[in-house]
């Protein structure tokens, strides 16, 4: 995340037959919204003050 100087990334893995876990790829902007319907939770909100930040 610091190498790419993002501030959010959506990661993808997937489990092999064997339990490993592999990484595929991070996102910059990944497909997140569902969790604040399914959850409740201000996602949008959080992530609006996240991005905002000054650091």
């Amino acid at each position: 995340m610091n190498r790419f100087r993002l501030v959010f990334g959506a990661f993808d893995f997937c489990v092999g037959e064997d339990g490993r876990w592999w990484f595929l790829e991070c996102n910059p902007s990944g497909q997140w919204y569902w969790l604040e319907t399914e959850t409740g939770l201000p996602m949008c909100a959080a992530l609006a003050d996240l991005l905002e930040r000054k650091t």
